[in-house]
């Protein structure tokens, strides 16, 4: 029996070892591989997005959060939920980046749709100024700053190249779509071939975009109690856990103790994330 136990500990340190040093930094090799592939796919898309200071804290957000968030996890987790806590990190690492991508767009998209206002105004001045359509960019990008000042040099720097003003104009929409800027450059390409007051056009256009986003202002106040309700509905499991886990440690303890108890508990975060997630897409409207 003796031998038995030594062939026992034997095999099972062997085989720590083995996952120690080829199985454990093969899977962080692939993880990291996966990540850094993951980033490299959105790099290009995200440098005619976002900033370029903001990319590179995606890139590594790409690369970390997975590692950062399975750690975090497996540590914080009930000893006997650890496994569970490192799984759900990992994953929330993998979705986490992607929603802090969408929302470094968004804001990128709604800080260029503030700035449109004095992009048009700028571009009117010149133009009363007696200055060309690609002057008045040019004074656009030296009195604007991100995102405005790094679109229109885009435009500028592709006209250069010899792409044409009604390409760069497609593609700086594309990069940023919004009903405003497809005004604006309607209007510059109809002026450009039948002729017109630009300053005069302009300036309605300036006047249906402050009316648009006062409209936006109402709507989004009207949402707000929706959105709010969602936030409280979607805290209130998890302030009530704590709450009476402070004040019964074991009031949930079948729930860490038993395989039951623990599906339960990932199923219930899993409807608490979807369910948060539908509540805030019903109490939103998207720009009109």
């Amino acid at each position: 029996s003796q031998v038995m136990f030594v062939l026992a500990l034997f095999f099972f340190f062997t085989t720590c070892v083995i996952v120690g040093y080829w199985i454990l930094p093969s899977a962080y090799r692939q993880t990291v591989a996966l990540n850094q592939k993951r980033a490299h796919q959105l790099s290009s898309k995200l440098e005619r997005v976002i900033p370029r200071a903001q990319i590179r804290q995606v890139v590594q957000m790409y690369l970390l959060a997975p590692l950062l968030l399975g750690g975090l996890f497996f540590v914080f987790f009930p000893q006997k939920m650890q496994v569970y806590g490192a799984v759900a990190g990992v994953v929330l690492g993998f979705i986490f980046p992607s929603i802090y991508t969408r929302f470094l767009i968004a804001s990128n998209k709604k800080k260029f749709s503030d700035q449109l206002i004095d992009v048009l105004m700028i571009m009117s001045s010149s133009f009363r100024g007696g200055l060309s359509l690609m002057q008045s960019m040019e004074a656009v990008t030296e009195e604007m700053s991100d995102p405005a000042n790094q679109e229109f040099s885009t435009v500028l720097g592709e006209n250069k190249m010899g792409v044409s003003l009604e390409e760069s104009l497609e593609h700086l929409y594309n990069r940023q779509p919004s009903s405003s800027l497809q005004q604006m450059i309607t209007a510059i390409l109809l002026a450009r071939e039948t002729g017109g007051n630009l300053p005069a056009i302009f300036q309605r256009i300036v006047e249906v975009i402050r009316q648009r986003k006062r409209i936006q202002g109402q709507i989004d106040t009207l949402t707000l109690q929706g959105k709010i309700q969602g936030v409280v509905m979607a805290a209130l499991p998890i302030v009530f856990f704590g709450w009476v886990s402070g004040i019964n440690p074991d009031h949930f303890k079948i729930m860490y103790d038993t395989p039951v108890g623990r599906n339960l508990l990932v199923a219930s975060f899993l409807l608490e994330v979807v369910g948060a997630y539908m509540i805030w897409q019903i109490s939103s409207l998207k720009d009109f």
